[in-house]
């Protein structure tokens, strides 16, 4: 008999006819069979009958060759171990469930659930693309703000500082003589090579004159003539 080939109880009926114990012993095709012979293969032939007659107890002994046992009863370990297997080989058991995924898709394959795919409509996608470059160009723009007001507030900070600078050299120079008014007008010649530090310049001179070196360059010795 094939594994796919559908089963009918028509040859179960007729080896019971020939092997069932109520038949008598003298019958013509079990004379040379001793009783405990035929009362074996009798049991073989309902057990046989009872896993080919149930459609899942046969797939699984096709499949995974489980189910037969002889005939003989099985032991408590035998009987655990066919349980275990047939849940696990049979349709819709949970026992290969592994990750929360698993779990779901078992629960709606159980419960009749279809789930059917999320879809995006075109109109959707791109009203959610319009909006993503406006808030970049947004950003942009902000960030371009932020830069120019840094360098104007930059700029007024400087421009500042040169016009306190100037007033506070105007204000000195107020009262003083014109042989140190043009001193002070070389010194701020000079200050241009020096960005402008307060000091710098004083500092070098001091320095070349406690050295008796050169001076700070040509035009400042004036020597009170101009």
């Amino acid at each position: 008999m094939k594994s796919d080939a559908p089963y009918t109880k028509h040859r179960f009926y007729q080896l019971v006819k020939v092997y069932h114990p109520d038949r008598h012993s003298h019958a013509p095709n079990t004379d040379n069979i001793t009783h405990k012979v035929r009362l074996e293969r009798y049991r073989l032939i309902v057990a046989a009958n009872d896993l080919l007659s149930d459609p899942s107890k046969r797939q699984l002994y096709d499949v995974h060759g489980v189910g037969w046992t002889g005939g003989r009863p099985q032991t408590l370990n035998e009987t655990v171990r066919s349980a275990d297997r047939a849940w696990r080989h049979r349709a819709g058991s949970a026992a290969h469930n592994a990750t929360w995924e698993d779990w779901e898709r078992w629960y709606d394959a159980r419960d009749g659930r279809v789930k059917d795919p999320l879809y995006m409509s075109n109109g959707l996608f791109a009203t959610l693309v319009v909006v993503m470059c406006m808030i970049g160009a947004f950003a942009q723009m902000s960030r371009a703000d932020q830069y120019g007001a840094d360098l104007v507030e930059m700029k007024n900070q400087s421009n500042l500082a040169i016009g306190q600078q100037v007033a506070r050299r105007n204000t000195i120079a107020a009262g003083r003589s014109k042989d140190e008014r043009v001193d002070m007008f070389l010194k701020d010649r000079e200050n241009l090579n020096y960005a402008f530090q307060p000091g710098k310049y004083d500092n070098e001179v001091l320095q070349a004159v406690q050295g008796h070196g050169p001076g700070p360059g040509p035009g400042h010795e004036h020597n009170g003539k101009v």
